[in-house]
């Protein structure tokens, strides 16, 4: 937890906006809720018995296009990294962590999502490709969103959804940016226009 915000201190003082997470499968979750994404940083250890930062890194540049920045406390970390995956030895400087992460991030202009993760959705898919298409969100943001017009706090949400607080909050970020809000109670109010009949929770 605390090299975790120190690098996030690190990245944010670099110019960089940031999105700590806890684990491997909140980072998949935050790339899928956030397509901007365009460097993960992550250690080689994570949680015990879970995806660990090689295989996220691995997933992260294969599936999303991302620049990769792998850190660990070894010389050299125990198994090969996938290939334009950078490595970064403990102790961490922010000079040359600020550095790396500038060096990996994809070109302006560059593609960042490959083509094959947006393949045309079966019949039974489109009524939710139709709804992104006209809110602008996710179906997954469109839960959150209508659990948000219930009143239902970041917590609530996170059971409703069976998501970590971080990840609801990851979601929140995306569906201010598509709305054009800057708060709670503005996504709230711009909610109550999408979804006037206040939808049930999916749980």
């Amino acid at each position: 937890m605390l090299i975790r915000l120190e690098l996030a201190d690190m990245l944010e003082s670099g110019g960089f906006r940031v999105l700590p997470v806890a684990s491997a499968e909140e980072a998949l979750e935050a790339l899928n809720a956030t397509p901007a994404i365009q460097v993960v940083v992550t250690d080689v250890n994570l949680s015990p018995n879970r995806i660990d930062g090689i295989e996220l890194a691995r997933r992260a540049g294969r599936d999303w296009g991302t620049g990769v920045v792998v850190i660990s406390g070894q010389v050299d970390p125990d198994r090969e990294l996938p290939s334009g995956v950078h490595f970064l030895t403990k102790p961490v400087h922010e000079a040359t962590l600020v550095h790396l992460v500038r060096s990996v991030m994809p070109a302006r202009g560059q593609e960042t999502v490959p083509a094959e993760r947006a393949p045309a959705p079966p019949p039974r898919e489109r009524a939710s490709q139709e709804a992104e298409e006209t809110w602008g969100l996710t179906p997954r943001q469109q839960e959150v969103l209508g659990l948000l017009v219930q009143g239902k706090s970041n917590r609530e949400i996170a059971e409703a959804l069976g998501l970590s607080e971080n990840t609801v909050k990851v979601h929140l970020v995306t569906i201010y940016r598509v709305l054009g809000v800057s708060s709670r109670t503005e996504a709230l109010l711009a909610g109550l226009q999408h979804f006037p009949t206040r939808p049930r929770s999916s749980s």
